[in-house]
């Protein structure tokens, strides 16, 4: 008699291994997906945070080339400009062939720990029938945790405490020269909570008494 081999197919206790298998697979690749979109999602909006710094910092950076001098952000107060000091500066210049004051700060209108970076300028005879309205360059600046009340608090070889404005005189290598120190902390919503913000930071020069002019020019400033 010829004997058939019995095909008794998959048991039901092979079925449930393969399928958990199977599910912890399709988890782990889940997880990994959910992780790169947003690395991705961060990425991205780090590069949107740190476009905006720059084309604030060229625009200060263009301003300054074109100008004669640089207040001492140190003396800046609400009363001027609308925030602490260092928080705000103020520079003559003649872009584009005309001589105007402009002022920057970095102000949090809203209170929800996030700030803009603006400006404005106006003609340094008539500084109250002049000047513009804020304009703003940059959105999502960061507050420093624990704001310089005085030029002691602020360490050049520490950045976390340099605010956004302030002159830098372990730059000036002994010339007349203004140096500043401009520095943008930005961190867009959308990045992931616990990630640290970006830092733009770069030194401007004002020449200020190296040509002779005077340093008080844009002294007044219009109400902020």
């Amino acid at each position: 008699m010829r004997k058939f081999r019995r095909d008794s197919g998959i048991s039901l206790a092979e079925i449930l291994v393969g399928m958990m298998i199977f599910g912890v697979l399709m988890i782990i690749v889940t997880s990994v997906m959910i992780s790169l979109t947003n690395m991705s999602k961060d990425s991205l909006a780090r590069a949107r945070a740190i476009s905006e710094a720059r084309t604030g910092v060229a625009q200060i950076d263009r301003q300054v080339r074109s100008g004669n001098v640089i207040l001492d952000p140190e003396f800046e107060s609400v009363l001027t400009s609308g925030v602490p000091r260092f928080f705000s500066m103020r520079i003559y210049t003649q872009e584009d062939g005309l001589a105007k004051c402009a002022q920057w700060r970095v102000i949090d209108h809203n209170g929800d720990l996030f700030g803009d970076l603006e400006f404005r300028t106006w003609d340094p005879p008539f500084p109250t029938t002049t000047v513009t309205p804020w304009a703003s360059v940059a959105h999502n600046l960061v507050a420093m945790d624990v704001t310089p009340v005085s030029a002691t608090d602020i360490i050049p070889s520490n950045p976390k405490t340099w605010p956004p404005f302030w002159v830098d005189d372990s730059s000036s290598g002994g010339t007349d020269a203004q140096f500043v120190k401009v520095t943008l902390r930005l961190k867009d919503p959308s990045e992931d909570p616990d990630s640290e913000p970006t830092a733009i930071s770069t030194t401007v020069t004002g020449r200020n008494t190296v040509f002779n002019y005077p340093t008080n020019y844009c002294s007044v400033a219009p109400t902020p």
